[in-house]
């Protein structure tokens, strides 16, 4: 699990893994948000563990006036947020009553499930979703109904998400390591409508 980082700002957007990190700082820098700060809480079983550490950070009590929680939906949202309202509780924190609402205070507490409220998913669903328009994109949905007509299930991908995504940043003029997609400048169109909802949950943090 990894540690919260030093406290600096007023504002703690708390995320799931490595690309989370990126893909919310490279929005945040779209946005013109420099006030919010990035925790990394590592996987899904690490929340609470690090709720807890990042109380005790020191400067926490005295500075932190929101916290925003971001997860991804995985096959249900309505567990997912149950989840994380169980890490919530379990480190002393607010406990907001649905998705996005942030309540409380000293700190308020919001949670942001990914895709969206409704719907299974993660991050990669929603980036896939903002390009779902995009030229290139009947070309990645033809190569994976062909892939799937000729591999056993047992060979597929076993994240269809991160695989289409892998495949529609190869089809770009230059293709990024799967490290890097995240983050890559262009590749998501930050003026879809399948980020308005993230925006202003982050504008309400």
């Amino acid at each position: 699990m990894p540690e919260p980082i030093p406290i600096t700002e007023s504002k703690q957007l708390v995320v799931e893994g490595k690309d989370a990190v990126v893909f919310f700082k490279a929005l945040l820098r779209e946005m013109d948000l420099a006030e919010i700060q990035l925790q990394n809480f590592g996987g899904i079983n690490d929340l609470r563990g690090f709720l807890k550490g990042l109380r005790r950070r020191s400067g926490f009590a005295q500075m932190v006036m929101s916290v925003g929680i971001v997860r991804d939906a995985e096959c249900d949202p309505t567990s997912a947020f149950q989840s994380v309202c169980s890490a919530l509780h379990g480190a002393e924190l607010t406990v907001p009553s649905q998705i996005e609402k942030f309540e409380g205070s000293n700190p308020s507490v919001g949670i942001l499930i990914l895709p969206d409220a409704m719907t299974p998913g993660m991050l990669e669903t929603l980036c896939l979703r903002s390009v779902a328009d995009d030229p290139a994109m009947p070309c990645v949905n033809g190569y994976f109904n062909c892939v799937e007509q000729r591999l056993p299930c047992t060979e597929l991908p076993r994240i269809m998400e991160k695989a289409r995504v892998q495949a529609f940043l190869a089809s770009r003029r230059e293709p990024v390591s799967p490290s890097r997609w995240a983050a890559h400048k262009g590749y998501w169109p930050w003026d879809s409508p399948a980020f308005d909802h993230i925006k202003q949950f982050l504008r309400e943090l």
